[in-house]
């Protein structure tokens, strides 16, 4: 009798599960729009939350089947959200209408340290009031003292390379993978840039900065299922004061940068960093900056430069291996710059002048988005109409907006061929061809990634000096199908970016 009650309980209990899981699933029929079946838990998202596949190919595959409507609903997990499949419409909701829909919808429990006190997660005035503070210490010239930092990380880089234990030594090819350098080479650019802290992680990969980093990473492994955990039953997380990162591990970036910047204070040192520019965006700031506050906005740049700067030299490289002809070009370009440098080191300015680079770099950013999509949520209720003002779609307070960038950068109705790298889509004879909010690799609108310019040095000058010094060759490990390999919210295959570095003469 016993075993048979135990047995009913589980059943019922079962059954609430499973009827928590498919609670919002009615949803868009309720609201007439169009939407594909959903699956328990998963919603359209199956694949990717279940390691299957990346989450840039699940999304262009939906995006694929659904293009035809204009708006289509979206199961992200039993998350409902009306992803936008126009580029108009995509302009009017990020950029007209803005103020409608002004933020992000929150994917992390407010008991996460640092992580909503980020610029990208902050909302409504205080995003503004932070924004407007920081849009000034993104600009050219501020880069420009930034990238003598970086220049020290590409040397340390290039010398693990050349060196026996970096490499097979004796100026013969050698087999690397990729994603393991350039994730070295991130995190010691983020420390300098960032934390004004000097690490050579290729020479002392064991060292505090770079573990603690490799451990916060949330794409893949623990990090990656607690992730998911959170975002299909947040009200427990919050509940029991659950995080998805360690406490211990926030705090040690906390100290990292409240201590440098007293003692910056004490001994009036300065350093072309981001500690730097946010003690002199502080000091001219009418808002009282909390410590919390002051480290997010150095946190930011590990938590979305860190994988995806890695990745973007990562999936740049696998394309050039596979396009000889495209990286025999840009050679001649990086040669040239170099003779113009008159042995001098490679400067921000001279990064500018490399227009080939900017379209090989543009059309990897394209095939290869870093961002699978943006979001937004909406904060007023709102009538959607076409061009004509026949009403499209009523929003409410709280729908969640989705923006397919991976699918509207495969769609071939606006990048014929989409599976071919070519950069002289982004050529100037070309260029004028783009269809508007079509291309979005550092997002859309007012909140648009504010650190495009950081990224596309950091990329630009490893590739220069890489390929200065190397040929970039496919090794018997290289990935032959990196678009059905990868996995998790990162480009990245589970085997890894494998490729052969061959010296130049």
């Amino acid at each position: 009798m016993a075993l048979l009650e135990i047995c009913i309980a589980l059943l019922g209990i079962g059954l609430l599960i499973y009827k928590w899981s498919t609670a919002t699933f009615k949803t868009f029929e309720e609201r007439n729009l169009h939407f594909e079946k959903p699956y328990p838990f998963v919603g359209n998202m199956g694949d990717s939350a279940m390691q299957k596949a990346s989450f840039q190919k699940v999304l262009s595959e939906f995006y694929a089947r659904t293009r035809q409507h204009k708006l289509v609903g979206l199961f992200n997990l039993r998350t409902p959200m009306i992803q936008l499949n126009d580029p108009e419409l995509i302009k009017k909701i990020c950029v007209k209408d803005f103020d409608h829909f002004p933020n992000h919808q929150l994917f992390f429990s407010p008991n996460e340290r640092l992580i909503n006190d980020m610029l990208s997660v902050m909302r409504d005035q205080r995003w503004k009031h932070m924004r407007n503070t920081l849009t000034p210490v993104f600009t050219a010239s501020k880069m420009r003292n930034m990238f003598t930092l970086m220049n020290e990380s590409f040397a340390e880089c290039l010398q693990h390379l050349d060196t026996p234990k970096g490499s097979s030594g004796g100026g013969k090819a050698f087999e690397v993978d990729m994603k393991v350098l350039c994730n070295k080479l991130s995190n010691d650019v983020i420390a300098t840039t960032a934390f004004g802290l000097k690490v050579n992680s290729f020479d002392h990969p064991e060292n505090e900065f770079y573990q603690i980093g490799q451990s916060l990473v949330f794409s893949r492994g623990l990090q990656f299922f607690k992730f998911m955990l959170a975002s299909l039953v947040p009200r427990l997380f919050n509940i029991f004061g659950a995080t998805i990162f360690d406490s211990s591990k926030m705090e040690y970036f906390v100290r990292l940068v409240v201590d440098a910047i007293k003692y910056r204070e004490q001994h009036n040192i300065t350093r072309p960093d981001m500690i730097q520019l946010l003690m002199e965006a502080k000091n001219e700031s009418e808002d009282k900056w909390t410590d919390d506050e002051i480290v997010a906005q150095c946190f930011i740049f590990f938590f979305a430069a860190f994988e995806n700067n890695s990745n973007l030299i990562c999936t740049t490289t696998y394309e050039l291996l596979h396009n000889p002809d495209i990286q025999e070009r840009l050679y001649e370009e990086v040669k040239e710059i170099q003779e113009a440098l008159n042995g001098a080191s490679l400067t921000y300015d001279a990064v500018q002048k490399m227009t080939y680079m900017d379209m090989v770099i543009s059309e990897s950013l394209r095939k290869w988005t870093l961002a699978a999509a943006t979001d937004r949520l909406c904060s007023k209720d709102y009538t959607l109409t076409d061009e004509d003002g026949t009403k499209l779609f009523d929003f409410k307070v709280g729908d969640r907006v989705n923006i397919p960038i991976s699918g509207l950068h495969w769609d071939d109705r606006y990048f014929p061929e989409p599976k071919k790298f070519d950069p002289e889509r982004f050529s100037d004879e070309r260029k004028s061809e783009l269809v508007p909010y079509t291309y979005l690799p550092f997002g859309v609108g007012p909140r648009n990634c504010i650190g495009n310019r950081y990224a596309l040095m950091q990329v630009k000058g490893m590739l220069y000096n890489l390929l200065l010094h190397y040929k970039i060759e496919a090794s018997p490990r290289t990935e032959k199908d990196l678009w059905g390999s990868a996995r998790g919210f990162n480009l990245t295959p589970r085997s890894g970016f494998w490729m052969n570095l061959v010296p130049r003469k």
